[in-house]
C-alpha cells in the first residue's frame, strides 16, 4: 500500500486477525499467498485486496471453518477499506 497510496503508513493499515502460531510452524496466516512475500506492484490496491480476500476465504473454506461470522468479517474489512481510503478502492472502468 505504501507504494500505491499517498499518505499511507503501516499504522493506518487495516487487517483481520488470523491464527499465527508463534514460535513454530502452521497457522492460517502462514498459508496466505502474501505471507513473507513482496507485494505485486503491477496490481491496483483494489485488485490486491480482492485477491487477498479470496485467498483468506479459500483457506477457511478448505478447512471447513468458513461461516457467516467469517463472511461478515471479510465484508467489514472491505467496507472499512472503502471508507478509509475512498478513492483508492473505487472501481475503474
Amino acid at each position: 500500500m505504501k507504494a500505491k497510496v499517498p499518505g499511507y503508513t503501516t499504522d493506518k493499515g487495516i487487517a483481520i486477525m488470523m491464527e499465527h502460531l508463534s514460535p513454530g510452524k502452521g497457522g492460517r496466516h502462514r498459508q496466505t499467498i502474501s505471507y513473507g512475500k513482496s507485494p505485486n506492484l503491477s496490481l491496483s490496491a483494489r485488485e490486491t485486496l480482492a485477491q487477498e480476500l479470496w485467498d483468506v476465504r479459500s483457506i477457511y473454506l478448505r478447512q471447513g471453518f468458513y461461516n457467516r461470522e467469517i463472511r461478515k468479517s471479510l465484508q467489514s474489512l472491505i467496507n472499512l477499506n472503502r471508507l478509509t481510503w475512498q478513492s483508492i478502492f473505487d472501481k475503474v472502468g
